[in-house]
């Protein structure tokens, strides 16, 4: 495992000083700044902080173990534990009832649940009740992110819980072998579609598939390095898989420097379903606190893509500021024509910097 992490290493140190993709103004602003904090010296403790997923690699790992945990049956979770995390009180969910959902999905996880405890997975995904239970979940955990009342602060926990019952070594494990797939997966997407129990009726909903690092940001860190800035990264991923991914990848951050969602974890040393004490959803404001109770020395460089990232992009204290535009419409698209941000543009067909601000859409 260490061999295509080491080759990946030494390549973006090859390409430290090399333009790559990047639109040539954000490369020549990059310049200036590092060059007036490097002057400044290393009294202030400069840091880089970056999100991970669609910043520094294109596409997202947490959605990735996420959908291959899904299709897989690779759960620890029993039917209880599951009912525990779905929501409570509320009446409907994308115009469909929630407490039909709820049942639907705990009705089928029940049935394969018996086959799955038993290591009996393959078996389990031959069943109807698997191609129910995966269309609904993958569909749930869609429209519940996009749900003003649920929202990612609900979502984000719920998918690193899901993996209860994992030790830590065995989740990277996992992770490892998802990156090795994703990474030689085509950059398309896949629909799950059923038709579910009255009165939920016929459903669907599309995965990205896909995960490769962006060698412009693996170049950057390298830079970063160099010149004596640490990197941190900060995702709204479940953090054990992302240090991981990062590792595998070649980005230079030390696991130290690596925060993302967390969960309780019991004296085993395994995932639970429950919240870690005193640490916040790393999510919109949770990154920003991450930066404040957390990271030592200033950040003098943040970047990001999505509306998770938009206060730590919004810091005051903040020279210079990467924003990956992936055409949002939400609350980040506000900072498009921020004079303060370098706005780098992608194929998103390729997963690819192009030398624009503007980004190709697929």
């Amino acid at each position: 495992m260490n061999e295509p992490a080491q080759h990946t290493h030494e390549q973006a140190a090859d390409r430290a000083n090399e333009p790559g993709n990047w639109y040539p103004e954000n490369l020549a602003r990059i310049d200036r700044g590092l060059a007036a904090i490097a002057a400044r010296g290393p009294a202030e403790r400069p840091l880089a902080v970056f999100d991970f997923d669609n910043t520094c690699v294109f596409r997202d790992v947490g959605q990735a173990v996420f959908f291959h945990q899904l299709t897989g049956l690779r759960y620890r979770l029993r039917p209880e534990e599951l009912a525990g995390l779905l929501p409570a009180g509320q009446a409907d969910l994308d115009g469909r009832p929630m407490a039909a959902v709820i049942d639907t999905l705990l009705a089928s996880y029940r049935t394969l649940w018996p086959m799955i405890e038993r290591g009996e997975a393959a078996a389990a995904r031959q069943r109807p009740e698997a191609e129910l239970f995966a269309c609904l979940l993958l569909w749930f955990t869609d429209r519940a992110r996009r749900d003003q009342r649920l929202g990612p602060p609900y979502v984000l926990p719920f998918m690193g819980k899901l993996l209860a019952g994992h030790t830590l070594a065995e989740l990277r494990r996992f992770a490892a072998e998802v990156v090795r797939t994703a990474r030689d997966e085509p950059l398309v997407e896949t629909t799950l579609a059923c038709a579910a129990p009255a009165p939920i009726g016929r459903i669907q909903a599309s995965h990205p598939l896909g995960l490769q690092p962006h060698p412009e940001m693996l170049a950057l860190m390298q830079r970063l390095r160099g010149l004596g800035i640490d990197c941190a990264i900060l995702s709204a991923s479940t953090e054990w898989l992302v240090e991981e991914a990062a590792r595998l990848f070649g980005f230079p951050v030390q696991p130290e420097r690596i925060f993302g969602i967390r969960v309780g974890l019991d004296e085993r040393g395994r995932l639970t379903t429950g919240d870690p004490d005193d640490y916040p959803v790393t999510y919109r404001q949770g990154k920003a606190e991450v930066i404040r109770r957390f990271l030592p020395g200033r950040p003098v460089l943040v970047a990001g893509d999505a509306d998770t990232d938009y206060e730590m992009l919004t810091l005051p204290e903040v020279d210079l500021r990467l924003l990956l535009n992936r055409n949002q419409s939400g609350l980040i698209s506000t900072l498009y024509q921020d004079p303060r941000i370098l706005l780098q543009g992608l194929d998103q067909a390729t997963g690819r910097f192009r030398p624009f601000r503007e980004s190709k859409t697929l």
